[in-house]
């Protein structure tokens, strides 16, 4: 989970003329309650029962927390078929038309860049190729071992453009 200084209940809070980086007591307070209603439902069993749980919160260049959260799914919760990390997991832009905010959100946080040919100093490139396994390869089906790093589902969008941010 990633903190942004763009969330509603920080930039309300804001005074006029200040930034969240004027003002990490409120990015705090927000970002606590955020997190303690992720670990809520991770707890009330959002994913499946959960048998354990630990997590770490860093704080990014620009001060904002981040928090890497390792979750220990009871063992007959664990997602074992590729159907099930299919409901899970989306790897795949949200439709703009049946869910504009969805879509709003995964197109304003979720998309890595800018990058690629256009802008070859970027911190992900190193001689002019990507340093980081993304982007990721288009796949029709969720595939490899589904315990371990799977391939998730990735269509190429029948209608519209697909964001990929290749060379």
């Amino acid at each position: 989970m990633t903190c942004s200084p763009t969330w509603d209940e920080i930039m309300e809070k804001i005074p006029d003329g200040q930034t969240a980086q004027d003002r990490p007591d409120i990015v705090a307070r927000v970002w606590q309650r955020n997190f303690g209603a992720e670990l809520k439902d991770l707890d009330e069993g959002v994913l499946g029962r959960v048998h354990a749980r630990i997590y770490v919160v860093e704080f990014q260049k620009r001060g904002l927390p981040h928090a890497l959260i390792l979750v220990i799914l009871a063992e007959e919760d664990k997602p074992r078929t590729r159907q099930i990390i299919d409901k899970m997991v989306s790897a795949e832009l949200p439709d703009k038309e049946k869910n504009p905010q969805l879509y709003e959100t995964v197109t304003t946080c979720m998309i890595h860049g800018p990058c690629g040919a256009a802008y070859p100093n970027a911190v992900c490139m190193k001689d002019g190729r990507y340093t980081k396994g993304f982007p990721k390869p288009l796949s029709e089906v969720t595939k490899g071992n589904v315990a371990r790093y799977p391939v998730y589902r990735r269509r190429r969008r029948a209608a519209g453009v697909i964001l990929i941010n290749r060379k």
